[in-house]
């Protein structure tokens, strides 16, 4: 990484400063980025279908759908898993799965 920097971003950031063109350039330590990804989210949306046998959800927002896996330690606030049919409005809080930004692990679910 220091390579890199030193071979790629220094020499492009002093042919901008000698344009006169300004740069900015903003590090974000690895842990800080990881830390952010798993922050919780909390969605609102319609169930459009479940998998109750794969503890699988699917619920729209907007124009968005989402997938949502719970387990024994989600936490149900409203209603139980028999009450994640298809058109319900469902509260889904929960952290994204790996990179996805559609995949979440649930916590709790309102339903």
């Amino acid at each position: 990484m220091k390579k890199i920097f030193t071979k790629v971003v220094v020499p492009s950031m002093l042919a901008a400063s000698t344009l006169g063109i300004g740069a900015v350039v903003a590090t974000v330590p690895a842990s800080a980025a990881s830390t952010t990804a798993k922050a919780p989210v909390t969605l609102t949306g319609t169930v459009s279908k479940t998998e109750a046998a794969k503890s699988t959800l699917w619920f729209t927002v907007g124009t968005k759908t989402y997938r949502a896996s719970y387990s024994s330690s989600t936490k149900f606030t409203k209603g139980t898993s028999a009450s994640l049919v298809k058109g319900a409005s469902v509260t889904v809080t929960g952290s994204y799965a790996g990179k996805s930004a559609s995949v979440l692990k649930a916590s709790s679910i309102s339903a």
